[in-house]
């Protein structure tokens, strides 16, 4: 893992903000297997600026409309939760089209646009150690971090476990998908074994390719 992290490291010297690279194979907390392509590091401000400016512009567009799909729990008068209870029965996959002239919408805005301005600080314990590439001194891995997806194929599904929120939220997160900063993501690179959804054994991911060249994974064999 020494010698990858350290020709990572000398490969992600040679990019500029927001050229592509492609981390092919990679595995998530999920189970999930996918081939990504994103935008090396990405500038943090001028993405949150351009989010901003495009909520602004999205909040006023009489012609939006989108679809959610989200989960509830649901009491005998048919009143929604986000909390489970005894006298509650959970529904899952519920459809709605949303407009702006929906009753949450300004609040999921006004949500979404507070993130976006004033997001929470948080201490990562994250040191910067080449561009896009992060060491994380609790969990001694490294990562690649302030990149933005522009593609993704999903190769096995992955088991998300049904979540209930806030109709208000889902709508938040939505938009929250329209914007550059729903394209915010990280990677572990290390090179453990790791589950998949359908039940094999894999290295966290197969290769990573920048400008041409490509670091494997050293559980990997297959660089293709």
């Amino acid at each position: 893992m020494f010698e990858q992290k350290c020709n990572l490291i000398e490969a992600t010297e040679k990019l500029k903000a927001g050229m592509f690279v492609h981390i092919h194979g990679y595995i998530n907390s999920h189970g999930e297997k996918q081939n990504a392509t994103f935008h090396a590091d990405a500038n943090y401000e001028n993405t949150h600026k351009r989010s901003a400016e495009m909520l602004d512009k999205i909040e006023q567009d009489e012609s939006l409309s989108f679809e959610i799909v989200r989960n509830a729990w649901i009491d005998a008068k048919g009143i929604e939760y986000k909390n489970k209870a005894k006298d509650r029965t959970k529904k899952l996959g519920i459809k709605e089209t949303i407009t702006i002239h929906d009753k949450d919408f300004p609040e999921a805005v006004a949500k979404l646009r507070k993130s976006i301005i004033d997001p929470r600080k948080q201490t990562d314990n994250f040191e910067k150690v080449g561009k896009s590439t992060y060491d994380n001194s609790n969990t001694n891995k490294t990562y690649f971090r302030n990149v933005l997806v522009a593609s993704k194929v999903v190769v096995v599904k992955g088991i998300y476990e049904p979540v209930c929120s806030a109709r208000v939220n889902a709508i938040k997160d939505a938009l929250k998908d329209m914007l550059p900063i729903g394209e915010y993501r990280q990677y572990v690179l290390d090179d453990e074994m790791v589950k998949v959804a359908d039940g094999t054994e894999a290295p966290r991911f197969e290769y990573v390719a920048l400008m041409g060249e490509s670091v494997s994974s050293s559980s990997s064999s297959d660089d293709a």
